[in-house]
C-alpha cells in the first residue's frame, strides 16, 4: 500500500544523497512537489505505472499526489539531491516572471533529459553538485542559491525546448489508460464495478492488476486523488459543499472522514491552513 511520505514546513527543503545498499523503496505519494537530480547509480524510477531508466542529470519532475518509487539494483552508488517545494515557492517565482510551475505541469513526462553538450542548465546542476562539498557557514545559503539558478535555467530550457522528454518505460497499458480514466473522471462513478465495466475487466484482476502496478489499491487511490483535487479548490476559494461533489464524493460525510483520515484536520480547518506555507 502507497503511504504519503515526507513533510514540509518551510517553503524549500534540499537534500544532497550518496548511498550505496540494498534497498527496497516502497511506494509512495507526497503533498507538495518534488524535482530529483539523478547523478550516478544504476536505477530506474516507477512513476503510476511506468518505469523510466535513469541517465546522469536526468531531472525526475514529480507533482504533488503522483504515486512514485526509485527502483535501485545492484550495489552502486546511488547519488542524487532532493527538493521538495511548496506551491507558495513556486508561485514567488511566477510572480516574478518566472514560469516555474510549467515544470510540474501535466504535458511533461517526469523525466527530463539534459542534452548532451554543456550549457547553462548542465552548468549549475554541476555547481549544485559541488555546493555540497562546501562547509563554510554560508553553505546552506549557496546551495539554496544556486538552486535558484537551477529552477531558472530549467524553466528556460522546457520553454525554448532545449529538453528531452523520457516517454518510453516499461508500463502496462491497460494501467495507463486506466490511471488517465481516473484522472480525467474523479467527479463521476469510480467503483470497482464501474471500473470494471468500463475496461471489460473481471472486478477481481482489476484490483490485483492494479495493486501489483501501482502498490495501491483502486479505492486508495481514487480517494487520494479526489482530496488533492480538493485541495487544489481550497485554493480557489471554492465552496467545501461544491468542492466535495465536484471531487466525486457522494455526501459531505464521506468527504470530511476521508478528509479527517488523511490530514487529521477538518476541511474546513484545512483551508484555513491552507493560507500558511508552512503548512505541510
Amino acid at each position: 500500500m502507497a503511504e504519503k511520505t515526507g513533510y514540509l514546513s518551510e517553503n524549500l527543503k534540499l537534500f544532497h544523497l550518496s548511498d550505496q545498499r540494498q534497498w527496497v523503496c516502497p511506494y509512495h505519494y507526497h503533498d507538495f512537489d518534488k524535482i530529483t537530480l539523478f547523478f550516478r547509480g544504476h536505477v530506474s524510477y516507477d512513476v503510476e505505472g511506468t518505469a523510466y531508466d535513469l541517465q546522469p542529470f536526468d531531472i525526475v519532475v514529480i507533482p504533488a499526489g503522483k504515486i512514485h518509487r526509485p527502483v535501485i539494483y545492484g550495489d552502486t552508488v546511488y547519488e542524487r539531491i532532493i527538493a521538495y517545494i511548496s506551491p507558495m515557492y513556486l508561485k514567488s517565482y511566477d510572480e516574478r516572471g518566472c514560469q516555474a510551475s510549467q515544470i510540474f505541469s501535466s504535458q511533461h513526462a517526469p523525466i527530463l533529459r539534459q542534452p548532451q553538450e554543456a550549457d547553462s542548465l548542465y552548468n549549475v546542476s554541476c555547481r549544485l553538485r559541488r555546493a555540497w562539498a562546501d562547509t563554510e557557514p554560508e553553505s546552506q545559503f549557496l546551495q539554496e542559491t544556486l538552486f535558484t539558478e537551477f529552477i531558472i535555467h530549467l524553466s528556460r530550457a522546457l520553454r525554448r525546448n532545449r529538453l528531452t522528454f523520457v516517454k518510453k518505460g516499461r508500463q502496462n497499458e491497460k494501467i495507463q489508460h486506466l490511471l488517465a480514466y481516473i484522472e480525467t473522471n474523479l467527479n463521476g462513478d469510480l467503483s470497482i464495478p464501474a471500473l470494471a465495466s468500463a475496461f471489460f475487466m473481471s472486478p477481481d484482476y482489476l484490483m490485483h492488476l492494479f495493486k501489483a502496478e501501482t502498490g495501491m489499491t483502486v479505492a486508495g487511490y481514487v480517494t487520494t486523488k479526489r482530496l488533492q483535487k480538493a485541495r487544489r479548490l481550497m485554493h480557489e476559494g471554492r465552496a467545501l459543499t461544491e468542492i466535495c461533489y465536484d471531487c466525486g464524493f457522494t455526501n459531505y460525510s464521506t468527504f470530511y472522514r476521508a478528509w479527517k483520515s488523511r490530514y487529521h484536520t477538518s476541511p474546513k480547518e484545512g483551508i484555513r491552513a491552507l493560507s500558511d506555507p508552512l503548512e505541510e
